[in-house]
């Protein structure tokens, strides 16, 4: 922690200010955190200010709530929003929305997707319906005129990669399977310039939504060449980094992937909660390969779900609480905030706003800085 206490605890399904203090006439502590709890930010580093256009802590800065979700269906414990993607043919945000059920119970394969339309004077967050209709559609990435979903899928409809029309919301499984095997529950993807596609591929349909068949195939990342239909596993469970794999992204040169990892659970202690960084190998005949994979850096509460890049190189993470900040060599520089209670799943930049859905609320802040994904 960033201050000294004779005795405190917290898990990691709280984020700092709501650290418990067990000797309780250490006022001074608990002065810091209340600070910290009422705060929009927490800055680490001066770098974060300039992040932020402000000059230091005394000037003013808000994160914007923009939309409150609805309640989930009765079977639901919690609702939550991933594949916040933006399309400049509509000039709008897309987002699926997982209910992660109660014990007992499958996952809801809804109908819809949210859509924020940035066409007004204000964002309109409106339902919407893909047709054919998605089957748990978790991480998505905008190329070349197209939505591409990860879609974890469920008993009756293998999970795979599926590519949306962004106008007309007409979709298409364009992969689905290994050589006959049925992927597990592809989580998310980014797509190279030269059309690549690296997605990950985890345990949460069998081993959390009870939803899926039994996985025929190891999880990790895998690599999709797109035009010469190339599918192979680049980094796996058999690296021995690998359980559950998530979020994806890559840096603008495109020579650097990151890739986090949740673990068993979200709230294990001794779960994974951590972003990698891989090494891309420069093309071959092969294509691009994955090396040198290492941490980069650990998160303190919950996982990184969703993670993004600026054009400068930081690394986003959503997490409990809000959005972790990190520079390229994985300093945590700060922390933008959400409401008390809320969890950042994943975000989406728009010119130099930064959208962050989450499981109860819609946000947005105002960055010094673009997206690393460049729009035509």
């Amino acid at each position: 922690m960033f201050f000294a206490a004779q005795n405190f605890n917290r898990n990691v399904t709280v984020p700092w200010w709501e650290t418990q203090i067990l000797n309780a006439d250490n006022h001074a502590v608990e002065e810091t955190l209340r600070m910290l709890g009422d705060a929009s930010f927490i800055v680490l580093n001066a770098e974060m200010y300039k992040l932020l256009n402000v000059t230091g802590y005394a000037d003013t800065k808000t994160v914007e709530k923009l939309f409150i979700f609805p309640p989930g269906p009765p079977f639901a414990d919690r609702m939550v929003h991933d594949g916040t993607v933006y399309s400049p043919e509509c000039n709008c945000i897309y987002f699926a929305e997982l209910h992660p059920p109660k014990p007992g119970f499958s996952t809801d394969a809804v109908p819809w997707v949210w859509r924020v339309n940035l066409n007004g004077s204000a964002p309109v967050t409106e339902k919407v319906y893909p047709k054919p209709q998605l089957t748990v559609p978790n991480g998505a990435y905008y190329h070349d005129g197209s939505v591409y979903w990860a879609q974890e899928g469920n008993y009756t409809h293998p999970g795979g990669i599926v590519r949306m029309n962004p106008l007309t919301l007409e979709t298409e499984v364009v992969l689905n399977n290994f050589l006959g095997h049925r992927f597990n529950s592809p989580n998310d993807v980014v797509i190279t310039r030269g059309r690549v596609a690296f997605f990950t591929d985890g345990y949460y349909g069998f081993d959390n939504f009870n939803d899926t068949l039994k996985p025929e195939l190891a999880n990790g990342i895998w690599r999709w060449d797109m035009s010469s239909g190339d599918v192979r596993m680049v980094a796996g469970e058999g690296t021995g980094i690998w359980l559950n794999p998530n979020g994806v992204a890559l840096n603008k040169a495109e020579d650097k992937l990151y890739a986090t990892a949740r673990g068993k659970t979200s709230d294990d202690a001794a779960g994974q909660r951590t972003i990698y960084v891989f090494d891309i190998a420069t093309p071959n005949a092969l294509g691009p390969r994955l090396r040198d994979g290492m941490p980069l850096a650990y998160v303190d509460t919950g996982f990184p779900d969703g993670i993004k890049l600026d054009a400068e190189g930081r690394i986003y993470g959503g997490v409990t609480g809000g959005v972790d900040v990190y520079s390229p060599q994985g300093e945590l520089l700060g922390k933008i905030k959400i409401d008390k209670g809320d969890v950042a799943v994943n975000m989406q930049w728009v010119g130099d706003r930064l959208y962050i859905a989450a499981r109860d609320a819609l946000y947005r802040v105002q960055l010094g800085c673009t997206s690393v994904q460049h729009y035509p």
